[in-house]
């Protein structure tokens, strides 16, 4: 006689349909913009061949020189976090751990994009002295830009306890269980 199937919690059902929901949308948004980018702004911004703007700070410039790249990333990254939660709402061992894999991935992502966010952030000031902004708009822009910094590093430190949360209960024991294989008895 074999044991039967395990319960199914509605945590995981929950997340999964979250995400569902979260990743879908994201994925669609991200066919949407690449076809966008494919079709209308990479042939548009090749036959201008316009320059960036001289003293660029650096991490403006490689983000120009990456554009695309950033589109193509999102829409990989929805695609495989809608793939994960429709794994996770049929109980796939794969999805699950493919899932903490995400999360972990999000936490990354959350804490280098803040490191970048702050490196992009202060490289605004040179970048509004060089190109003869009035000194008030300087004082006016340090303050917004310290303002979304801030704002900027609660949300991504909240969404990081966030992830790691999900991580922890998805590691957890009982949920472990609900992925466990089972046989029905003949």
């Amino acid at each position: 006689m074999s044991a039967p199937p395990p319960l199914r919690s509605t945590f995981v059902t929950v997340l999964a349909w979250v995400f569902i929901g979260l990743s879908g949308f994201a994925t669609l948004i991200a066919v949407l913009q690449n076809l966008m980018l494919q079709w209308l702004f990479l042939p548009m911004m090749q036959q201008a061949q316009a320059p960036l703007p001289p003293g660029l700070p650096a991490p403006m410039h490689w983000m120009f020189g990456h554009f695309a790249w950033f589109f193509r990333a999102f829409l990989l990254v929805s695609t495989v976090t809608l793939i994960a939660a429709i794994g996770l709402l049929r109980r796939h061992e794969w999805a699950r751990r493919l899932f903490i894999g995400l999360m972990g991935f999000a936490i990354a992502y959350q804490l280098l994009g803040l490191a970048w966010q702050w490196w992009f952030m202060g490289s605004m000031p040179g970048f509004m002295q060089a190109s003869g902004a009035p000194a008030d708009m300087d004082a006016i822009m340090h303050g917004f830009i310290r303002a979304m910094q801030v704002f900027s590093t609660l949300m991504a430190l909240g969404l990081c306890v966030l992830f790691g949360w999900i991580t922890r209960r998805l590691r957890s024991a009982p949920v472990r269980d609900e992925f466990r294989p089972w046989k029905a008895s003949s």
